[in-house]
């Protein structure tokens, strides 16, 4: 008969992800684990397997958890082309508070070309915010709100360059430039609308 477990193993990959967030990979070690969730070796391995294991677990449960839901706001229902300035605005703000930057993002950077795993969850992340902005795009196409002939996929791929670069800004606390580049980001989505004629 197995043990029971004395742990909640969703709180402590929530408390997983917070650490390999903040710490990376290669610098968070066994000991820092089993300090910072509260749980022994034994308990950790058999609920996650290794580090390794336990860190793919949190990169994927920081996409489902946090990429995921923030996206709703492109991916679901008509969206008009003020989403997309929302949510540029959203994610601006977001900086402030996520001082270590996207988790995914810096698993990328750290890991993606020697671990396909991490690349294939980047790859998963960047498709999901393409296809939000895509969603949105062709909603405000749909309803004329941008013109006919405008590249859905070139601008997402657009946009998706500029979500990256906000993420390094914010991360180097460089704000004013990233408050900067929304603006100018901003004044782009709304070049975008087709203008009524007086």
């Amino acid at each position: 008969m197995s043990r029971k477990k004395n742990f909640d193993p969703n709180q402590v990959l929530i408390r997983a992800v917070e650490l390999f967030w903040k710490k990376g990979y290669a610098n968070t070690s066994l000991n820092d684990l089993v300090e910072y969730l509260g749980i022994n070796r034994f308990s950790l391995y058999s609920t996650y397997g290794d580090k390794k294991s336990l860190y793919l677990l949190s990169l994927n449960y920081y996409i489902d958890n946090y990429s995921v839901p923030a996206l709703e706001s492109l991916s679901l229902g008509e969206p008009s082309l003020s989403a997309l300035e929302d949510y540029f605005d959203y994610f601006s703000k977001l900086q402030y508070k996520q001082t270590s930057g996207c988790f995914v993002q810096n698993a990328i950077l750290e890991l993606s070309l020697t671990d396909e795993q991490v690349s294939l969850a980047g790859k998963r992340l960047y498709s999901l915010i393409l296809s939000g902005f895509c969603h949105v795009l062709k909603s405000a196409k749909e309803h004329h709100e941008i013109a006919s002939d405008e590249d859905i996929e070139k601008i997402s791929h657009f946009l998706l360059v500029q979500i990256q670069g906000i993420r390094v800004l914010g991360k180097a606390k460089q704000y004013k430039a990233m408050e900067d580049a929304v603006s100018i980001i901003g004044q782009y989505i709304d070049s975008l609308k087709v203008k009524e004629r007086s």
